[in-house]
């Protein structure tokens, strides 16, 4: 009866999401095969604006991702899939091992015409994942979120030393849990059986990159549920040699407490610990879920911007500019960032992308003397001295009329210009 228990509840998660419209995916031949996804927001995505990506836990497709993807809102771009065997794709003869998930991906994306910068989502082995796709592609990441994620606790080897370490027969008692986790997923579907079947080696340490185990260094938010022993009483009672929901909990603790040390050692990146819920938090709280996904999603403009100077020429940072609002969460970044990166790029010498800044900066706030003064130096910095003077003229104009405290070195620069100096 409890194992028809944990079961039910598993199944009473899943199915929250059903009581929400049902969302129309598409499906696309991959490789030869069809690979079903549910893609919004991408119409009008603009050059550089970051493209989530929900990956989903064993088993799940993309109906558990419906809340999230509507808290998103329309105009973010998104993308969920069901991996090939699960949920309405068809199954690859390769194994589902997370280097032929990762390619898989990368194809599909390749077919949708999906350019990079990615945010990626992952929940549960979905964690594992993404973190293989980051490993092999670091440099078309923006941000990472990992909701509850397969973590090396699980693993059979950390298994034994915690184990141990709490006073048990750490071989034994981590073998029985093996033994019997591999027996209940003998009955699922094929395609849910060949990646259990994955998960269950790359736990045992066969066939497995340890290094799935560690973060990438790539800004990152995890969430991780607090009350995982509600799902159910022991399912394998009495097979277990130790109490099951002692075992859970023990494992849970050091979980949480790798999840804070991986935390403590990223830049940019959080740890939220929601002490009300367990596994399947997107359903749960799908608020918060997705503001910890936008989060990673706005990230930090000043330091988009920079990247964007560096990846792009003065023709496509320029274009890059006109859809940055797109993807800020204030809608607006204030005008002294945009200046002070402006200056930083004269520096560096790149005067195309100085103006391109100043522009930007210019349209949005065209009643400020900073801003003409900063642009009559990006144009002196092209050599466009006479084009500059004009904006030196408004400058001084704005800046008698605001007070402004630096209209001192406002009129300086109009004045070298005209040649008084």
């Amino acid at each position: 009866m409890k194992k028809v228990f944990s079961i039910v509840v598993v199944f009473v998660f899943l199915s929250m999401n059903f009581c929400l419209a049902q969302k129309e995916g598409k499906s696309i031949l991959v490789d030869g095969k069809s690979m079903h996804y549910l893609l919004t927001g991408e119409e009008n995505r603009k050059l550089g604006q970051p493209l989530i990506i929900l990956e989903s836990n064993h088993a799940s497709n993309v109906e558990t991702w419906y809340k999230v993807i509507d808290l998103l809102g329309k105009n973010t771009p998104v993308l969920a899939y069901d991996r090939a065997g699960i949920g309405e794709s068809e199954a690859f003869e390769e194994l589902p091992t997370p280097e032929n998930r990762t390619r898989q991906l990368k194809n599909l994306l390749a077919k949708l015409n999906l350019e990079p910068p990615y945010i990626l989502v992952g929940h549960g082995w979905g964690g594992i994942l993404i973190k293989d796709f980051a490993q092999s592609y670091p440099k078309q990441i923006e941000g990472m979120v990992y909701l509850d994620p397969a973590d090396e606790s699980s693993s059979f080897e950390k298994m034994v030393a915690i184990f141990d370490e709490e006073g048990w027969d750490g071989e034994k008692v981590a073998r029985e849990y093996f033994d019997l986790r591999k027996e209940r997923f003998q009955q699922a579907p094929e395609g849910i059986k060949a990646e259990a079947q994955v998960m269950y080696d790359f736990a045992r340490g066969e066939k497995s990159k340890p290094a799935l185990y560690d973060f990438p260094k790539i800004p990152s938010a995890i969430l991780a549920g607090g009350k995982q022993a509600v799902f159910m009483e022991n399912p394998f009672e009495p097979k277990l040699s130790v109490d099951y929901l002692q075992m859970v909990n023990l494992l849970h603790k050091n979980r949480i407490a790798e999840f804070t040390t991986q935390i403590l050692n990223s830049e940019d990146s959080e740890m939220v610990l929601m002490s009300n819920y367990s596994h399947y938090l997107h359903l749960q709280e799908p608020e918060k879920i997705a503001s910890s996904i936008l989060s990673k999603y706005y990230g930090d403009p000043a330091k988009k911007l920079v990247e964007a100077a560096q990846m792009y020429d003065s023709e496509q940072f320029a274009k890059y500019l006109e859809g940055l609002e797109m993807h800020t969460a204030s809608g607006k970044i204030p005008e002294a960032t945009i200046n002070m990166l402006g200056y930083d790029q004269l520096r560096k010498d790149q005067p195309t992308h100085a103006l391109a800044l100043f522009t930007y900066n210019l349209n949005r706030n065209p009643n400020s003397a900073n801003v003409y003064d900063s642009m009559g130096d990006g144009l002196v910095a092209l050599g466009k001295t006479q084009e500059a003077v004009a904006y030196y003229k408004k400058a001084v104009l704005l800046g008698e009329k605001s007070q402004h405290s630096d209209l001192g070195i406002f009129k300086k620069n109009l004045a070298r210009v005209n040649g008084e100096n």
